[in-house]
């Protein structure tokens, strides 16, 4: 499975949290960093601007809600704390942004150690506002320009 994850860090040291994140992504399979990483402002004006990036993902789930699962537990064990509302700061943001051959809307009981995010989980693919956020776009281009129409509705 290829897949496109988005990372963003807002509190903290953002550049090492972003680096942590990458790193954490190499457990769920070959990762390609996009060779951009920008700052960008806080779209709910409750903290400090992010830096953000992107990376193509050569993965192993067969299917992305357990991706997205997978990624939920990473921003948990970095420190973010979902209790702070949906659009609060965060140390660090992985957005499960597009998965190749996979497009619609999913809901689905959280698993025991997601549970804190709530009784369901929820995950749209492609990710409905990432074809307008030029902190996907930028850094997906600048990874592979081939990549951008996964994002964009059809």
């Amino acid at each position: 499975m290829r897949a496109v994850v988005a990372l963003g860090s807002n509190l903290g040291d953002r550049r090492a949290n972003l680096t942590w994140g990458l790193e954490a992504l190499v457990s769920l399979g070959k990762i390609r960093p996009s060779p951009l990483v920008m700052e960008s402002p806080d779209e709910s004006r409750q903290g400090p601007d992010f830096l953000n990036t992107v990376a193509l993902l050569e993965g192993t789930a067969p299917d992305p809600r357990r991706l997205l699962e997978s990624l939920l537990g990473i921003e948990l064990e970095r420190g973010r704390d979902r209790n702070l509302g949906r659009n609060a700061p965060r140390t660090l943001d992985l957005d499960l942004i597009a998965v190749e051959g996979w497009t619609g809307s999913w809901s689905w009981p959280a698993p025991a150690g997601l549970r804190a995010l709530g009784p369901r989980l929820e995950l749209v693919l492609p990710h409905p506002r990432a074809g307008a956020r030029a902190f996907v776009l930028e850094p997906l281009r600048a990874l592979d320009p081939a990549l951008v129409p996964w994002i964009l509705p059809p």
